[in-house]
């Protein structure tokens, strides 16, 4: 059995009025073109690399075109895939790239490392002639000064104003953006990947858990799972190694992603992720406002897709 299951981000929807339709619209694109990827002669990781590039091709997302700027204004992308025979590429920090999963996956299958950060990952990019991209849009760079003009007029001793505002970005209406997905192909090779763009206002070199294995990302022979939300809190709790712990110890995906956010609810770690065990059941499960998915098996002629605040199986 062949399926896919994707996520847009933890978070809700804040902006324009027609935001959860962008969403849907974009989830589901991504779910069908990653289908089709596996089902038109690839496999899982193939499946798994469509579907984020097609969301880091779409603003409405975090991650690619769509990335938050850092304090200083760039853009700082982090990315990961892994497969269920435990092969794991991943970037961090890289930038002017339009596909950072892409770029993961040539980690993962053209060198002996698994992450490569900053200049490094962009320099590998290069030599590996990855298209090269302008990623700042208006949007966020609107949302930049609106962080800058912040933190400029708060007043307060050394790192005081800088601490407000990541506070202030733990806000549950404010959106996430993550992008990831997990699939199994007909073979029974899972894969899973995580994109994003980090969150509004970063430090310069920040790194979330996106390229983190076992923490944004992770995938084995029992199953796979993509995270998003509280990057930080999300690496303390090794999220999507935990969820796949579960499955090993005889859940189901649905159960499995449940009994994590329950863990990282009493840690006060806003996330929601997103998992397929090797019997192809899914699930997604969050404790932010909402969280956008996508999913889609053999026998289904349209992927489903939702955007809701409450989780379960689809």
């Amino acid at each position: 059995m062949a399926a896919i299951i994707v996520h847009g981000g933890a978070g809700g929807i804040r902006g324009e009025s027609d935001g959860e339709a962008l969403v849907l619209a974009g989830v589901r694109e991504a779910c069908i073109r990653g289908f089709k990827a596996m089902k038109g002669g690839g496999n899982a990781i193939d499946a798994v690399e469509e579907a984020v590039k097609a969301m880091e091709d779409n603003p409405i997302f975090d991650a690619g075109i769509g990335s938050f700027l850092n304090l200083a204004g760039e853009v700082e992308m982090d990315a990961s895939i892994m497969a269920s025979d435990l092969s794991c590429g991943a970037v961090a920090a890289i930038k002017r790239v339009r596909h950072p999963i892409s770029v993961a996956r040539a980690v993962m299958e053209r060198t002996d490392h698994v992450l490569l950060a900053g200049d490094g990952a962009t320099f590998f990019a290069r030599i590996l002639g990855f298209e090269e991209a302008d990623l700042v849009t208006e949007e966020r760079v609107e949302m930049w000064r609106e962080i800058v003009s912040s933190l400029l007029s708060g007043g307060g001793g050394k790192g005081s104003d800088i601490a407000r505002l990541y506070i202030e970005l733990g806000n549950p209406k404010d959106p996430f953006g993550t992008v990831g997905a997990v699939a199994m192909d007909d073979k029974g090779l899972i894969a899973a990947g995580t994109s994003t763009g980090g969150t509004r206002g970063k430090l310069p070199g920040r790194v979330g858990d996106s390229p983190i294995i076992g923490a944004g990302t992770y995938a084995n022979e029992f199953g796979g799972a993509s995270a998003s939300g509280v990057g930080e809190w999300i690496i303390r709790l090794g999220l999507t190694r935990m969820v796949v712990g579960f499955i090993e110890e005889g859940m189901k995906a649905g159960d499995a992603v449940r009994r994590a956010v329950e863990v990282a609810d009493r840690y006060g770690c806003r996330c929601g992720v997103i998992a397929m065990d090797k019997d192809g059941n899914v699930g997604c499960s969050f404790n932010t406002a909402a969280m956008s998915r996508a999913y889609m098996a053999d026998g289904m002629e349209e992927p489903v897709a939702e955007f809701s605040s409450k989780d379960g199986i689809i």
